[in-house]
């Protein structure tokens, strides 16, 4: 699976676009198995569980269903169009209406870490650091991870970069080594 495919990446000559949560969907099916197999067990198990044992495998199922409703919906379905004629960035999620996050001259890429990674994100400048946009998965350190790393930079953060005209000179993007 190339990076385009993991990201869902489309490119034409004057706009790029990708989702950046669309690995996620291999999770949601997790999610849905677990789901199964915890029904599964309560209606097999009904009458052996105690009243505690009912509540804690509802618990499980509802916190299941809203953790992959809420990761279907506000994730996996969410694209960023870089539009060069419309000199704009856009977030489309299929349930709610196109939102214009920035113009494509503000756009600044830069590497976000937290919890142990790191990953692309984009803002507006100047404020790119109160509110900015995962635009790739967390990276590691391994070598796994550099591979991906490499992928990645070649097939989707390139021709962001290429649209959008900003120049990795700027200090907003540093390839991997």
């Amino acid at each position: 699976m190339t990076a385009r495919d993991k990201y869902k990446a489309e490119e034409t000559p004057h706009s790029v676009s990708l989702q950046p949560y669309y690995h996620l969907r291999k999770s949601l099916f997790w999610f849905f198995i677990a789901m199964v197999a915890v029904s599964a067990g309560l209606f097999f198990f009904y009458h052996q569980l105690g009243e505690g044992g009912r509540v804690l495998g509802y618990s499980v199922l509802v916190y299941l269903f809203l953790h992959g409703l809420y990761d279907f919906i506000f994730r996996l379905n969410v694209r960023y169009v870089f539009d060069k004629p419309g000199n704009a960035v856009y977030k489309i999620n299929t349930p709610f209406p196109k939102k214009r996050l920035m113009a494509l001259d503000e756009l600044v890429i830069f590497t976000s870490s937290d919890q142990g990674g790191w990953h692309y994100a984009m803002g507006a400048k100047k404020k790119q650091f109160i509110k900015n946009y995962a635009i790739s998965e967390d990276f590691g350190s391994g070598k796994r991870s550099q591979r991906l790393l490499g992928a990645y930079e070649a097939e989707v953060l390139e021709p962001i970069l290429r649209i959008s005209a900003t120049s990795p000179a700027d200090g907003t993007y540093t390839p991997a080594g």
